[in-house]
């Protein structure tokens, strides 16, 4: 079996720092205490404890406090440059199961959520148990029940469906403050408890997982969002890496006709990405919103969102 992808380390901090910047996550508590099953188990080996699954009300316990989360950053599947590719999306927390910690929050709708955007995608099954530690060093325990993953899957597709979580996981870890700065954060996937198992038939979880830095789309559009919107401005924001260039943004009508369009400035961020935002005037009426660039590779990066304008 072909080892999991490690990605950029360098990359991965700078991201995780960046993202922390930006999430609407509030930690308001003084700290995160791993607890019991904080140190995760050895690749290979059965837990000394596993995270116990657990069904929370709304408000997330730390022990220490509450976790107050309005946001958390999903990773769905879409297709960029002809090949498969993560995107990110902020979600309320409150939409799906809640949890005892903002990890398995989002892990939990990671699963039960699907992704606005109609040409993205998601591998997993609903669950709505999910359990989760952290170890002082940057390992994140997930208990997942093994419904989470009914799909059979490819090895190709299993191992993007895995980085699915990792990413999510990572994030959310990383913007709750749950991860060390100097730390490698790296995923150890339980399921039912258990270590090594063999998953969506065709992978089996015999090391931990890290975030696969490249298989991030280039080109994120986070807002429009897909769906409705009041008449009058409507905000365009999203986030390209760095070397994507050329980058555009076009809103057409119903009928395909170009409404307005314009270049976009971006605005280096420090974790190797950039960032854009401008405001569109839109009467009402239904439109596709879409940015464009080229990557450093010289190979097109496309996003795009319909937005529906409503009369106040």
């Amino acid at each position: 079996m072909a080892a999991e992808p490690s990605g950029s380390v360098p990359a991965r901090r700078r991201r995780a720092a960046g993202l922390s910047a930006i999430c609407l996550l509030v930690l308001a508590g003084c700290g995160l205490d791993p607890g019991p099953g904080g140190t995760a188990p050895a690749p290979g080996s059965a837990p000394a404890a596993a995270a116990a699954p657990v069904t929370a009300p709304s408000a997330m316990s730390t022990g220490h406090g509450t976790v107050a989360t309005t946001k958390v950053p999903l990773y769905w599947v879409g297709t960029a440059g002809g090949e498969q590719r993560l995107f990110r999306e902020f979600r309320d927390a409150a939409e799906g199961p809640t949890a005892v910690d903002p990890i398995a929050a989002a892990a939990a709708l990671l699963t039960t959520s699907a992704p606005e955007d109609p040409d993205h995608r998601t591998y997993w099954s609903p669950v709505d148990q999910v359990g989760s530690s952290t170890s002082p060093g940057g390992t994140i325990t997930v208990d997942l029940p093994s419904e989470a993953f009914r799909s059979r899957l490819g090895e190709d597709e299993a191992r993007l469906a895995l980085q699915q979580l990792a990413h999510t996981v990572t994030a959310t870890a990383s913007t709750a403050g749950l991860l060390p700065q100097s730390s490698e954060p790296e995923v150890v996937v339980l399921v039912d408890g258990r270590a090594r198992e063999e998953v969506f038939g065709s992978v089996r979880l015999d090391r931990p997982l890290r975030p696969d830095e490249d298989l991030e789309a280039p080109l994120w559009l986070l807002d429009p969002r897909t769906g409705s919107h009041p008449d009058g401005a409507v905000t365009l924001s999203g986030r390209a890496l760095e070397g994507v260039g050329e980058c555009r943004w076009t809103v057409t009508d119903e009928d395909g006709a170009t409404v307005s369009s314009g270049t976009l400035p971006t605005v280096p961020r420090g974790d190797g990405t950039v960032g854009f935002r401008t405001e569109l005037e839109l009467s009402p009426g239904t439109y596709q919103v879409a940015v464009t660039g080229r990557t450093a590779e010289d190979e097109p990066a496309h996003d795009a969102s319909t937005v529906e304008v409503a009369p106040r």
